[in-house]
């Protein structure tokens, strides 16, 4: 099937999304196109080895390699013009699978992509006519050109060697290929060589034309090159073994190694286990410095079937030109093929490359599950005893049929990896990001493919590599549909921000608000940002939220503040805006100003405000066809909270030099009769202190309080006795004695002479709480009298109690 669609963006979460119908098939992300001097845009390369034949070619379907530029026009994906005739007397392209492995080098690199059922014919049109499946790979230079004398071209390295299921005639070349990450090797895989034992082969990749005398160093491939003895693979027949062969790109200096099993004479103490039979090692391959040394390229190579389990191998050179096994990863259960895919990753950013396994067919039916993805943290380069995390899937999902390293998507200094799921519903990609602890469990985003109408989404994926040019690496999504799923990754901003108060410390005896009566505070907000790369500067619109009292709003009490500048439909304690940052490190800042409400209580407990802000997104422009798709929006950084705190302080000028306030309430009460208006005598009391009511002699009855505020200690005043800021007395009477009135100490005195004692008791009188000052200042002393009513005394009552008790 032809491309025939595509779709707008999708803004989802910190990703923006482009899916693009094609025919089914491997994924790779593509390099830019065109000159030096004039790049055109970044564009995608999906292989589809369902792909129609070129007219001839002889075949119905041959597979091919698609480009597509990253634009909203629905029929701008075009089919590579590789492989376009066939020599039918020599060959057959029927159903060849071009496609079925593409990988890229990135910007300015070389791409490959391989058919592995390619067929070479043999006396054609004769009785004994043979087809061999030798497959081949084409490579190709990032304007997706053929330059045989820069990049080889078509590669066939089976092809013309001898016959037969046996040696190379099911060879398979390309069903897995690659690059190192050095640029230096191309791989391949060819798991049908020698009965199905399998070969890998890596050569040089040529780089400019002055490496082209170097074509002489090498190739080299599991058995040999020019012996092709399969008695050098340690494995029996069909087993699938793939086994590395290596060739230097850029020295002229020997570097031919292969991969051959150790006689028992030559392993020493602690040499790794060999790969156990039917391994089919080299299903899965990659390479990079820092597996087991720090700066050394090695190679890990996935074994799907070894021992049944299936198994990964680590593997390095030595000074035989060889690659030697240090260490083997076995599988944990039967089939789940442990090593179908795997990925390297620095997920601690501690230098050294860590693991990720597939193993899709790991199940366990008690627990539901179905797949998994193996994680082992890189022990320094010690892998002997490693023990990794499993990821599980939902049964029958096929979790970790592919793995892919994805590099930092969110630039937090970690990077992060993806596990497919092509059966989890229509499918699913899982992104785990790394930490300074290793891989996070818990997936950051899971891509699902029903969101954009794909099935077996996830089959296939490729990412690390930026197809949009804002330096930030993308995923690339296949499946076995039609179609697939560009994810392209927002660009992250550290949002820098402080709130500054004015005055710090509220004075409640001196007004502050400039034009009317009042107390002020003034309150400016500054911003900027940072972003990587530094030459990535857009203009930023920032929504914030300014919110004061937020504590006691929490509580359900009332604020103490209100922002006379607020918009109409915010609350009076909060202040929304907006503020524009031009670009990177441009600091910008707003002034508003909050008002404390009249006669406030709570003078003790700070003031908090709570700024709070998000990205205003530009509202999108209609774009088009054509048009290239537009740059994505920034995200905050998950790693950074977008709350902000501040808080103003009271005066506490009775507190001390700490500003701490350690008050010393202490209270002393009686009982007492009334025998005038203002007239109070202490009741009789007992021997131990009671005091003693008879009703015959008096109807009412009063409590005298005396509350002060002292240092305990009048030799260290500064230990305690600071200001008792909302000091309250709260009595609690029984049903016979009920609150009445309070009066003063002192009656008769001037007005103003003596502060009257305010209380305040509930409905039925059994409780009032007397407000004893707001702040009661060091030294202070306090004399009232609570007035109760004895209208419920009977002659049964006995014993009266009055709970007193302070509180600040």
């Amino acid at each position: 099937m032809c491309p025939r669609r595509v779709r707008a963006p999708i803004h989802d979460a910190a990703w923006g999304l482009v899916a693009l119908a094609l025919v089914q098939g491997e994924v790779a992300l593509g390099s830019p196109w065109g000159s030096d001097v004039a790049p055109s845009p970044c564009r995608l390369l999906v292989g589809a080895p369902q792909a129609p034949a070129f007219p001839g070619q002889g075949a119905n379907r041959t597979g091919g390699l698609y480009a597509c530029p990253l634009t909203r026009e629905p029929d701008d994906c075009w089919r590579v013009p590789i492989d376009q005739g066939a020599d039918l007397q020599r060959e057959s392209k029927e159903n060849q699978w071009l496609g079925v492995s593409v990988r890229s080098q990135g910007p300015g690199g070389k791409i490959v992509a391989c058919a592995h059922l390619y067929e070479a014919r043999h006396r054609v049109g004769q009785e004994l006519e043979t087809r061999d499946a030798v497959g081949r790979c084409f490579l190709l230079s990032q304007d997706l050109a053929e330059r045989d004398e820069l990049d080889g071209g078509d590669w066939t390295f089976c092809q013309g060697r001898p016959q037969g299921h046996d040696r190379f005639g099911l060879c398979q070349q390309g069903l897995a290929a690659g690059f190192s990450p050095d640029r230096r090797y191309v791989l391949f895989g060819a798991p049908g060589t020698y009965n199905w034992k399998g070969t890998v082969r890596v050569e040089r990749c040529n780089q400019s034309t002055l490496d082209l005398g170097l074509l002489d160093d090498g190739p080299y491939e599991a058995g040999g090159e020019k012996e092709q003895d399969p008695s050098r693979i340690p494995l029996p027949a069909n087993s699938y073994l793939g086994l590395l062969f290596v060739t230097n790109v850029d020295s002229s200096d020997p570097d031919q190694l292969v991969y051959k099993t150790l006689e028992p004479s030559e392993q020493g103490p602690g040499a790794s286990a060999d790969v156990a039979q039917n391994s089919y090692l080299g299903f899965s391959l990659d390479s990079g410095k820092g597996l087991t040394r720090a700066q050394e390229l090695s190679f890990v190579a996935g074994a799907p079937r070894a021992n049944h389990t299936g198994a990964v191998v680590l593997l390095r050179r030595d000074a035989l030109n060889r690659l030697v096994p240090e260490a083997l990863l076995p599988g944990e259960q039967l089939t789940s093929a442990f090593g179908y895919a795997l990925a390297l990753a620095d997920l601690n950013s501690d230098g050294w490359l860590d693991l990720v396994v597939g193993a899709p067919h790991f199940f366990d039916r008690h627990q539901e599950l179905g797949g998994a993805a193996y994680v082992y943290i890189n022990p320094s380069g010690r892998w002997e005893g490693a023990r990794p995390l499993r990821l599980n899937g939902p049964p029958g999902s096929m979790f970790g049929v592919t793995v892919g390293a994805l590099g930092d998507l969110n630039q937090d200094g970690f990077e992060d990896v993806a596990v497919g799921a092509p059966f989890d519903g229509a499918g699913k990609v899982y992104i785990y990001h790394g930490s300074s602890l290793g891989i996070v469990t818990k997936p950051a985003q899971v891509l699902d493919g029903e969101a954009v109408g794909m099935t077996t989404f996830g089959y296939s994926l490729s990412g690390g590599l930026d197809v949009d040019g804002n330096a930030y690496p993308d995923l690339l999504v296949g499946s076995l549909a039609d179609t697939v799923a560009l994810y392209r990754a927002r660009p992250v901003i550290h949002v820098s921000r402080s709130i500054t108060l004015e005055p710090p410390n509220i004075d409640l005896e001196r007004e502050t608000c400039r034009g009317h009566p009042g107390i002020c505070v003034d309150v400016r907000l500054c911003f900027s940002y940072t972003a990587t790369p530094t030459s990535y500067s857009p203009h930023v619109t920032l929504e914030y939220l300014l919110e004061a009292d937020a504590d006691r709003r929490q509580l359900g009490r009332m604020p103490r503040v209100a922002f006379p500048q607020r918009r109409p439909t915010d609350p009076e304690h909060r202040l929304s805006g907006e503020v524009e940052l031009p670009g990177q490190r441009a600091r910008v800042c707003v002034d508003s100003t909050f008002q404390l409400q009249d006669n406030i209580r709570d003078k003790l407990r700070p003031i908090a405000v709570v700024l709070s802000y998000d990205i205003k997104l530009a509202r999108s422009k209609r774009q088009a066809p054509g048009a290239a798709l537009p740059p994505l929006p920034p995200v905050l950084s998950a790693q950074q909270p977008s709350i902000q705190r501040a808080q103003v302080h009271f005066l506490r000028q009775g507190c001390g030099e700490d500003k701490v306030c350690q008050s010393n309430l202490q209270l002393e009460a009686w009982f007492c009769s009334r025998t005038g208006d203002a007239d109070f005598l202490p009741l009789p009391s007992e021997a131990d202190g009671t005091a003693m009511f008879a009703m015959t002699d008096q109807k009412d009855v009063a409590l005298e309080i005396h509350v002060t505020n002292m240092p305990s200690d009048p030799a260290e005043p500064q230990r305690d006795g600071d200001d008792a800021h909302e000091a309250l007395l709260t009595a609690t009477f029984p049903s016979a004695l009920l609150y009445a009135s309070a009066r003063p100490y002192d009656a008769r005195a001037p007005p103003g002479m003596e502060k009257p004692v305010l209380c305040q008791s509930n409905e039925n009188g059994s409780q009032a709480e007397c407000d004893l000052g707001n702040p009661m200042k060091r030294g202070a002393q306090v004399r009232f009298y609570l007035i109760v009513s004895t209208s419920g005394i009977t002659l049964e009552t006995t014993e009266l109690e009055v709970q007193l008790q302070l509180s600040t």
